[in-house]
């Protein structure tokens, strides 16, 4: 294989289908986790390539940029306007209810995009949240046009057997390219997305174009956040797809990092007296186990984690994620309700079966709990904020640090 960035790497893609009578210029984006993301690198991209576009995501519906008041109302208007011809492209955010609940018309979409369901997690597969979301997957696929493209997570096994059903081609994205799905499709002259080098690279067994360094990504953690890789790939493929220059495609990412105000708690990254903070509300024990392993390849002086009781994780992955926390060498807040628990007494037993466990310190909420880290956080540090609620512990993180000056600390300091 030979790397270049002097092809038009769409060149050899078929184009979705957005010019009969009854076509619409909509991408689906799919899956458990990464979904709000790829869609704001895709608008980052549509923005820049000054194309008019609307998305419904999970904060709510917005058109060129402008979110809108209520959902079904704008959304009826958005679909309007795309048919007219006002819009040039349109993201929908899939959630696994309201597709169970309210179908999706049958091939209507030209792209679809599926970014994981369990990752390879087997307890998580077991779960009825895991079944349900599986459920809606099918329906997604079964609403794609046969003349579409669906971009699919490879390094999902669970996805990619999804994704046999579909009738469309496919495009899979993996972070090696000696992923097995990866190789039968370039062997069948497909084309793919996948990292060479520290680059994405879009191509087929003859010609590749490599669209973006993602080592320079503030998302991606210096390229430690598989995760943000992967989202990154699933943008960069939706990009191409429909014709995006990989020059306008590298220049809207270049910066992309989560915003706190769009996306609360989808790791955004926040600096403190010169030290690191990362605000997470994890959906998939899997994205907890890449958190912490980035944290342990960033050189940093010591770890400080905020935990309650990760409402988001199934109870099955519970022990899981308390033993994750227990590698974690630093000091661990823990916080949490009452009601809460059975899930901590879990948690904690997790924790305390690493072979050095972290030293414990209890908060009585999660406010608490950030108070105390800002007011011990240090230069060369990394706090790991797994919020129960995003939007509390950012209210106290973000745009600025917000201290309580009833902590201890301060009052000594008086």
């Amino acid at each position: 294989m030979t790397d270049t960035t002097m092809r038009d790497a769409g060149s050899r893609t078929s184009r979705p289908n957005w010019r009969g009578p009854d076509a619409l210029p909509l991408i689906s984006l799919s899956g458990t986790s990464g979904k709000s993301t790829i869609g704001w690198m895709l608008t980052r991209v549509f923005g820049l390539a000054g194309w008019p576009s609307a998305q419904w995501l999970s904060s709510g519906v917005y058109v060129d940029g402008e979110l809108q008041e209520g959902e079904l109302g704008p959304w009826s208007r958005v679909l309007l306007a795309a048919r007219y011809g006002e819009l040039r492209v349109v993201l929908q955010e899939m959630t696994a209810e309201t597709v169970i609940g309210a179908g999706l018309p049958p091939r209507t979409y030209p792209i679809g995009v599926l970014t994981t369901l369990c990752g390879n997690n087997e307890s998580c597969l077991l779960s009825e949240e895991a079944s349900r979301e599986r459920r809606a997957l099918d329906i997604v696929i079964a609403s794609m046009r046969n003349d579409g493209l669906l971009i699919v997570n490879a390094d999902d096994y669970d996805i990619t057997n999804a994704a046999m059903n579909a009738e469309c081609e496919i495009l899979p994205y993996a972070l090696h390219a000696d992923n097995p799905l990866l190789q039968r499709h370039l062997a069948d002259g497909g084309r793919a997305c996948w990292v060479a080098g520290g680059n994405i690279v879009v191509g087929d067994q003859r010609d590749q174009t490599i669209i973006l360094d993602h080592l320079t990504i503030p998302a991606t953690l210096q390229g430690t956040l598989l995760y943000q890789i992967q989202n990154l790939m699933a943008a960069v493929s939706a990009a191409v797809a429909v014709g995006i220059d990989p020059l306008l495609i590298r220049s809207a990412l270049a910066d992309f990092a989560t915003d706190p105000a769009e996306q609360p708690g989808a790791t955004n990254v926040l600096k403190y007296n010169g030290a690191m903070v990362i605000v997470d509300s994890p959906e998939l024990v899997a994205s907890l186990r890449q958190i912490t392993r980035s944290i342990r390849h960033i050189p940093h002086r010591r770890t400080l984690v905020i935990c309650g009781s990760l409402p988001r994780l199934s109870a099955a992955e519970l022990p899981e994620a308390g033993r994750i926390l227990g590698g974690i060498h630093g000091v661990a807040m823990l916080h949490g309700d009452h009601d809460e628990s059975s899930r901590m007494s879990i948690i904690k037993a997790g924790i305390a079966s690493a072979t050095v466990p972290p030293i414990l310190m209890n908060a009585p909420n999660e406010e608490r709990a950030v108070d105390h880290v800002l007011n011990t956080i240090g230069p060369d540090d990394i706090a790991l904020v797994l919020a129960d609620d995003a939007n509390v512990a950012l209210s106290h993180l973000w745009p600025a640090p917000v201290i309580s000056v009833t902590s201890h600390r301060r009052k000594s300091g008086t």
